[in-house]
């Protein structure tokens, strides 16, 4: 329900706040069928437009607390997310289970340039790869794993044929993440020796985390 939601606003061009997030994509070379291919939405900047939305659809409170979308305050819920562009972080199956958010406006209350859904019962960062859900084919086919930096990265590379690109979603790339991949690949049976291939930047922060 968020993750369409979301979507839809992206792409209404009848709301024009939402043109900052179709301009930072446009900005990289993603067009609006992109951004459908990957799901990405736009979160409004009032800050109740989707608890309203999924009290509409029957959700309650705690569901939408309990999923990371919406905070309890003194005056009530509040989303989460507000003013951001938002990518859906899917399972293997497909299911969003979070969200990445960037920054869009220079008065956006919250410094962070990106902010991820936090822990909850079904989204651990540690246990999650952006991506994978599109990756996962092309991974157990060519016992290659390519992890790439952020969310644009995944896109760039899945639309230029690299189908085998994930990235994590704002943490380090850790042991959860080897053993997920590690199964996908099927590393211990015969065959094409399994790969996992770094391809952070080329600045001394990117290699430092690729040595990591």
């Amino acid at each position: 329900g968020a993750q369409e939601f979301y979507a839809s606003l992206l792409l209404d061009t009848g709301r024009p706040e939402a043109r900052a997030g179709r301009d930072f994509l446009r900005e990289r070379g993603f067009d609006g069928a992109a951004a459908e291919k990957f799901g990405i939405g736009f979160a409004p900047q009032g800050g109740e437009a989707l608890s309203r939305h999924l009290r509409e659809r029957g959700f309650t409170e705690d569901e939408m607390v309990t999923g990371g979308l919406s905070g309890r305050g003194s005056r009530g819920l509040s989303d989460r997310f507000r003013g951001r562009l938002v990518w859906p972080i899917r399972d293997t199956t497909g299911d969003t289970v979070g969200f990445g958010a960037r920054r869009l406006f220079d008065d956006d209350r919250i410094a962070a340039k990106y902010l991820n859904t936090s822990e909850t019962p079904i989204y651990k960062k540690s246990q999650v790869l952006y991506g994978l859900d599109a990756a996962k084919k092309a991974i157990s086919t060519e016992r290659r794993a390519i992890v790439v930096e952020g969310y644009t990265d995944v896109m760039a590379a899945h639309l230029s044929g690299v189908e085998g690109a994930v990235a994590t979603c704002g943490t380090a790339f850790g042991i959860e993440h080897i053993k997920i991949l590690r199964r996908i690949m099927r590393d211990e049976t015969d065959g094409p020796q399994a790969r996992v291939i770094f391809t952070f930047d080329g600045d001394a922060a990117g290699q430092k985390a690729a040595m990591k």
